[in-house]
């Protein structure tokens, strides 16, 4: 089984999926209930392979490839081949293990949806789209599977959203469309280039990033790096919701269901991330470093910015959304610095703000289930008749502020220590963020928690049994990472390590 366990992990959920297909539309509670099988196996998969993984190693584990396409004299009478390639490293494993948490503790809080079948259909194949994104090795296929995600994503805003769902979801589906067409762009200008390297045109990441590596400055320039970054740079602005292409990030959560809100925030919205370390660093590393100062600065203004419009915002899903573009401006600060510290706080942030989101929605969208809304000022007080969920969404808030002996902490020292040795100056302008991060989300929890408590809110029902799980979960996990952070160190040092080698730091 260990031999096909990448390829089990992906195409599960798409199963689960056509097995739903053949539930009748009446059924109300085996959707579900496939759905959790569909995703737990993933999950119970992950666990095994992170207990067989080879720390000590920094190259690909579990490695499945095949050759799917192969054509011969497919341009400058080079070949084109292209694989099914997957495989599992230090850096893809944690989005792999945090994409089986999130997606799995989804479908058990997922509550009142209408058209269940459906929901969960769409549900598992965007499932499947984002296990592929962090397994392939071949940028053909990865591409495919990004595609995989904007329709399954499109539909479930669509059909499941709120008041605005139509427009947001179009809105959605462009911002994400622009994204993959950038993507596309250089994915197909890499290979050529790396054609002009080994004959071959391949999509295989490892070839690609071995041809950049030991190619003479005559064969690949170091101008078309620098323009070919720059593409994938606007690419994952885009992706990643960064300013100035950040608006469709509060309207896709303000409008989203609460299960597809803890996806988009927890992992859809970390692909981005995961393009600019895999892509970026892995293969365009000198590219990085001619653009480090741009995108240090890139990072601070979503830092400050995300921040600033965070703390007027009367919505709580809109203010979260700001919260997680803001901690994902510290991911852009620490890559920008390109030394250990930097890159691997980068990635510590990345899973951080994926686990604090996840839990964060779900919370927010356990409180508008029973109040009807997420306008802050409209609630109050609802620590007396729901003291569990307040208790856990204080947690929740200060593991978003970084408080020590949480996830968010160490993922900013780490990443601010590497800041610091590179951008003195403007890692000090970052800091701010941290301030102001704890003035808007101690201001919400004031205004949503505390104070008097509104007769309409008497008699709330708090924390249900199944509530519990996600929860509890996401809590521990932020928790141990916080106060026993090797157990996410252990994983990314070796891949990241490499990476320093190659940058030569």
């Amino acid at each position: 089984m260990m031999g096909n366990l990448l390829t089990l992990i992906v195409f599960l959920p798409l199963l689960g999926a056509l097995i739903l297909g053949f539930v009748p539309r009446s059924a109300s509670s085996q959707p579900k209930a496939i759905a959790l099988i569909a995703t737990f196996l993933p999950l119970l998969f992950a666990g095994i392979l992170y207990g067989n993984f080879d720390g000590a190693q920094h190259g690909m584990q579990f490695t499945e490839s095949k050759e799917w396409i192969h054509i011969a004299h497919a341009f400058q009478d080079k070949e084109l081949v292209i694989g099914y390639s997957l495989g599992v490293d230090g850096l893809s494993l944690p989005f792999l293990l945090l994409t089986s948490i999130v997606t799995f503790l989804g479908v058990l809080a997922t509550k009142s949806v209408q058209r269940v079948k459906e929901f969960f259909i769409w549900y598992l194949i965007l499932v499947t789209g984002l296990y592929g994104c962090f397994l392939a090795q071949d940028l053909f296929l990865f591409f495919l599977f990004l595609e995989m995600t904007l329709v399954p994503m499109y539909f479930l805003i669509g059909i499941w959203g709120g008041d605005r769902k139509g427009q947001v979801a179009t809105k959605f589906l462009i911002y994400r469309g622009l994204a993959s067409v950038g993507i596309l762009v250089s994915f197909v200008a890499l290979a050529f280039k790396a054609a002009a390297v080994t004959g071959v045109m391949t999509m295989d990441m490892t070839s690609i990033a071995n041809a950049f590596a030991k190619a003479p400055a005559d064969v690949i320039s170091s101008s078309f790096k620098h323009g070919i970054f720059l593409v994938l740079f606007l690419a994952i602005l885009i992706e990643e919701a960064f300013f100035p292409f950040h608006t469709w990030l509060p309207d896709t959560h303000e409008q989203a269901p609460s299960t597809i809100s803890m996806v988009v925030g927890g992992v859809l919205m970390k692909i981005g991330a995961y393009v600019l370390f895999r892509i970026g660093v892995g293969i365009l590393p000198d590219a990085i470093q001619y653009y480090a100062t741009l995108i240090a600065v890139i990072g601070v203004i979503n830092i400050v910015y995300a921040a600033l419009v965070a703390m007027v915002q009367k919505d709580w899903r809109r203010l979260l959304a700001f919260s997680a573009i803001s901690h994902m401006g510290v991911v852009l600060l620490g890559v920008a610095a390109l030394n250990q510290e930097g890159l691997q706080g980068g990635i510590f942030m990345t899973i951080s703000s994926g686990l604090l989101s996840g839990l964060l929605f779900f919370l927010i969208g356990a409180i508008k289930e029973r109040t009807g809304t997420t306008v802050i000022n409209a609630l109050g007080g609802l620590s007396k008749p729901m003291p569990i969920l307040a208790g856990f969404l204080l947690a929740a808030a200060l593991g978003s502020l970084g408080l020590p002996g949480m996830s968010g902490f160490i993922s900013e020292i780490l990443a601010f220590m590497g800041a610091f040795a590179a951008f003195p100056g403007l890692s000090a302008v970052g800091t701010l963020g941290i301030i102001f991060a704890a003035v808007y989300l101690l201001w919400a929890m004031q205004r949503t928690t505390y104070g008097p408590t509104t007769a309409q809110w008497e008699g709330l029902s708090d924390a249900r049994a199944v509530e519990y799980v996600p929860m509890v979960v996401f809590v521990a996990l932020i928790i141990l990472i916080g106060v026993y952070p090797s157990i996410l160190g252990d994983l990314v040092n070796p891949t990241i390590s490499s990476y320093v080698t190659r940058i030569g730091g």
